[in-house]
């Protein structure tokens, strides 16, 4: 799936699962689930592929070879981006999902980098005898705005995130954490 028109990626509480939502240009709907794991090994990937990514551009006269001068580059050109990126305007929400009445349950992920032209993810749920499969293929600007709204979801569960401190005390974690919440979506236009 290449012509991706909008995307909303929010921490859905109840569920406890990262809700990938995408528009194509053609009218349809792709959702997908993203577990804590998933999430949480996914946004070292993308950032270390982004990287990557970034340093191959045609445009660059010389290759960077240190880390990080790498890194630098690679932030320059996400911030570049996402400020040229559309944040404002509300995902539509289609009806009758390409990926059925149930978002997707990625299962297993495998990320390619795509020469100079971007990223393209494999994902698939296996679930008993069940295997769902989809191919995404994201460009160096689509991946600038996945790889933001990824991490604000990721922010926003609240998972501890390994080698990061605690933000909540202990024993704070029940029901009444979920009243009154509200969608602190992001979408891309």
């Amino acid at each position: 799936m290449t012509n991706i028109h909008q995307i909303s990626i929010d921490h859905d509480p109840l569920e406890d699962r990262v809700l990938v939502r995408m528009n194509t240009q053609n009218k349809e709907l792709v959702e997908i689930w993203l577990t804590r794991k998933i999430s949480l090994q996914l946004l070292p990937a993308l950032e270390k592929l982004n990287v990557e990514l970034l340093n191959r551009q045609k445009d660059m006269n010389r290759p960077l070879h240190d880390e990080h001068s790498k890194h630098l580059m690679a932030d320059l050109i996400h911030q570049q981006a996402l400020d040229n990126s559309n944040f404002s305007t509300p995902f539509e929400l289609l009806k009758d999902p390409l990926t059925g009445p149930r978002p997707l349950l990625v299962t297993h992920l495998q990320a390619t980098l795509l020469d100079n032209a971007g990223l393209k993810l494999d994902l698939s749920e296996k679930l008993s005898d069940n295997e769902r499969l989809l191919e995404l293929t994201l460009d160096k600007d689509l991946l600038q705005g996945f790889k933001h709204l990824l991490t604000k979801a990721v922010e926003n569960s609240e998972w501890k995130v390994p080698g990061e401190p605690t933000s909540r005390q202990e024993g704070t974690y029940g029901a009444d954490v979920l009243e009154g919440w509200t969608s602190n979506s992001g979408y891309l236009n």
